[in-house]
C-alpha cells in the first residue's frame, strides 16, 4: 500500500472513532451504558461499515470527492458509518436493559 492509502485508512479509522463516540454518547443520554468500554462496539461497527461498503463491496453512495488522491464518496460513507454505529449502540442498549430486567 502507498502512503496515501495508509493515510486514507487512518482517516477513516479516525472518522469511525468519532462517529462511534457520538453514537455511544447519544445512546448513553437515552439510557445506554456509560462505561467507556461500551464505546468499543459502536467504534467497531462504524469501521466495519466503512470497510464493507467502501472497500470490500466497492459501493459508492452519494457524490464523490477527491481525498488523498482517491475518489471517495465521503458523505455517503460517513452517513453509513454513523448509522451502523448508532444501530450497534442502540442494540447494545437494548441487550443491557433486557439483561438488567431479567435480574
Amino acid at each position: 500500500m502507498t502512503p496515501r492509502a495508509y493515510a486514507l485508512f487512518f482517516l477513516f479509522l479516525a472518522c469511525s472513532v468519532v462517529l462511534g463516540w457520538l453514537a455511544y454518547r447519544l445512546a448513553a443520554r437515552f439510557g445506554g451504558q456509560r462505561a467507556r468500554k461500551a464505546a468499543i462496539l459502536p467504534f467497531s461497527a462504524g469501521f466495519g461499515a466503512f470497510y464493507l461498503i467502501g472497500h470490500k463491496f466497492g459501493i459508492g453512495i452519494g457524490p464523490q470527492v477527491e481525498l488523498l488522491g482517491f475518489q471517495v464518496p465521503l458523505f455517503g460513507d460517513l452517513a453509513i458509518g454513523f448509522t451502523a454505529a448508532m444501530i450497534a449502540a442502540l442494540l447494545q442498549m437494548a441487550v443491557v436493559s433486557v439483561r438488567r430486567r431479567a435480574r
